[in-house]
């Protein structure tokens, strides 16, 4: 009798522990007890993060928390809002399945932001590097500017690096070449591939002259380049070659489509999305087979119609339509979540799968340039607030976070 009593609460202890265990892991890959069905069902989590942080959450208009934070909720399509004092809100729609995590990341943008001069005397031919961290452009030739006392002249070719480094050490611009060495009043300027160079344009009343100037240093004078057109070719080469280094990555049925179908206008800085231009009628094939779980739900299109602006998430194997492509500025926020559009006197920007478009900027700008920090957190611009004091425009910092 002994023994039979201590194997059944054995048994029964094993039975605890399996009812137990069993209860934790459901309930870790997220089911609950519903008490109006009576019953216990599968939930998934939406895991939601913010910049900044401490947004208010709100879940078909329901205020449920603030970011950053997970929330357990039943599979469904559930609305999520998030908002926060002096930033324009944020929305998407979201498809909760069971035992699933959702990831949402909003980024809010500024109501209002604020705008500060990065340069004063006026400057001309800006352009940003290839790598994204360096901005050059030219200034006039005026001696009205002081340094320790003296009178000094600020003309010639500046880089401006759109990197925060500590201590405020890129606070100012620098000097890259000296109107002395070289009069660079009409020149127009191009970036080499690496980031390392820049060619000097000078058009005279014949011809154009080139010059070579490195972009680390001041240079003592320019390198006359009497073969552009080599050099020209060569820095083409050298594009073309890192832009199928890139393709190689793709799958084989990806890779036909997007040298078919595709007009490639860049990958995002992680390169793990592509933003192109659809030139023939197409339909990207299934890359990832079964789809993946938690993805973006907002809704793809796979056929690819000419002349309309697509981004491809190569994660995710999902195909987002932007817009029409006339008249349309795009580039990446380097962030690689947003991109930056300019279209009728105005700067937006907006989710990679087109949605949550957020004008930044409406007012006068020249050349519809725009050029964005490294950390994402302000644009820079050309523009001209005072035209009476001023012909030439000046670069001003819009603060977008």
């Amino acid at each position: 009798m002994a023994t039979l009593k201590k194997t059944a609460f054995t048994i029964f202890t094993i039975c605890i522990i399996f009812l137990v265990s069993g209860v934790i892991i459901a309930y870790g890959r997220g089911y609950r007890f519903d008490s109006k069905q009576k019953a216990f069902g599968s939930t998934g989590i939406i895991s939601v993060t913010s910049d900044p942080t401490g947004a208010t959450i709100a879940i078909n208009g329901k205020k449920v928390g603030a970011t950053n934070t997970t929330i357990t909720i039943k599979p469904d399509w559930y609305t999520i809002t998030i908002s926060k004092e002096g930033y324009q809100p944020w929305e998407k729609k979201v498809r909760v399945q069971g035992e699933v995590v959702v990831s949402t990341h909003a980024v809010l943008f500024p109501s209002n932001p604020s705008l500060s001069a990065i340069t004063t005397n006026g400057i001309a031919s800006p352009i940003l590097s290839p790598d994204g961290s360096k901005l050059a452009y030219t200034m006039p030739s005026t001696i009205d500017a002081t340094n320790g006392g003296q009178l000094v002249d600020r003309g010639g070719v500046w880089i401006l690096e759109l990197i925060d480094k500590p201590l405020a050490l890129n606070r100012d611009a620098k000097q890259l070449l000296k109107t002395t060495s070289l009069d660079t009043t009409n020149a127009t300027l191009t970036w080499s591939p690496d980031s390392k160079q820049i060619l000097i344009d000078i058009p005279t009343k014949t011809t154009t002259s080139s010059y070579l100037v490195d972009a680390d240093k001041l240079n003592e004078y320019a390198k006359p380049i009497y073969e552009k057109e080599t050099t020209l070719t060569e820095w083409k080469q050298q594009e073309l070659a890192k832009e199928k280094e890139k393709l190689l990555t793709l799958s084989p049925d990806l890779l036909t489509i997007a040298t078919t179908s595709m007009k490639i206008i860049s990958f995002s800085p992680d390169e793990n999305k592509i933003l192109y231009e659809g030139t023939m009628s197409g339909t990207i094939p299934t890359i990832i087979i079964p789809p993946l779980l938690g993805t973006n739900s907002t809704e793809e299109k796979r056929t690819i119609m000419p002349n309309t602006i697509y981004v491809y998430d190569v994660k995710e194997d999902k195909n987002y339509p932007i817009g029409n492509s006339n008249n349309l500025i795009l580039q990446w926020l380097p962030n690689s979540r947003q991109l930056i559009t300019v279209a009728n006197n105005k700067i937006d920007v907006l989710d990679y799968d087109g949605t949550n478009r957020k004008t930044v900027y409406a007012g006068p700008f020249w050349d519809s340039f725009v050029a964005p920090w490294t950390n994402a957190s302000k644009l820079v611009i050309l523009t001209n607030l005072n035209p009476s004091a001023s012909t030439l425009p000046n670069l001003y910092a819009v603060n977008i976070k």
